[in-house]
């Protein structure tokens, strides 16, 4: 995803106590800048990395915080793993998410608290082959399989797509709340047409009861 967004009109916060990836998305903003812009803050660019001086992080009861922002916990080791799980279960009234392009992580019973949200990215029903991640089918199906109440699902950056599959996705997810943003950094994405986004969202209180729509998206519109 790209710049954090609002929910109940606060901003997400983030903790990156581990960061990067080995998906190799080309179109990933998070690596881009940890080996561009902030490469002083991440010396070992996107490598995937274990932060434990960001551990003892204190937090809100009001907070929503984006866990691994900058990476994806499919490649964290079970220690920052069972970290994130101690910390959440330590504030019960801190919602926490977790988002993931290998969504199959999230089948440990570990992951099942009441103030963690599960999710992971659609960008569309098709398989362009621009990343190494599970292919969006079988994303798809693990999350529409997973058993949990809060269901998250990022659809950035939004590609083609074929209207009815993907709509039909996203109605057996179920997920709580839905982010959909366009390719901001230029990328040259296969986009959708005007009318295709306008009819994926006109269907958005059918789809999903919380829908935010990033800054840029209004170019695709």
């Amino acid at each position: 995803m790209t710049r954090m967004f609002s929910f109940e009109g606060r901003r997400m916060s983030t903790w990156n106590l581990f960061t990067g990836c080995n998906f190799n998305c080309t179109y990933c903003w998070a690596r881009k800048l940890a080996e561009g812009k902030l490469k002083k803050s991440y010396p070992n660019g996107f490598i995937p990395t274990t932060h434990p001086d960001r551990f003892g992080k204190r937090f809100k009861p009001d907070d929503f915080v984006f866990v691994s922002s900058m990476g994806d916990i499919a490649f964290a080791p079970s220690m920052v793993e069972d970290h994130i799980i101690a910390t959440a279960d330590k504030y019960p009234e801190t919602k926490f998410l977790l988002c993931s392009k290998d969504p199959g992580v999230f089948r440990q019973v570990k992951f099942h608290l009441p103030n963690i949200y599960l999710g992971t990215t659609l960008e569309t029903n098709r398989n362009y082959r621009l990343t190494k991640a599970p292919p969006p089918f079988e994303r798809y199906k693990v999350m529409r399989d997973l058993s949990h109440p809060h269901k998250f699902l990022s659809i950035e950056p939004l590609m083609d797509f074929d209207l009815l599959t993907f709509v039909s996705w996203i109605e057996y997810i179920k997920p709580e709340i839905i982010e959909i943003g366009a390719d901001n950094y230029h990328n040259n994405l296969p986009e959708p047409t005007p009318d295709k986004v306008n009819i994926l969202r006109s269907n958005r209180l059918q789809l999903c009861p919380t829908v935010i729509e990033k800054k840029g998206l209004e170019r695709l519109k």
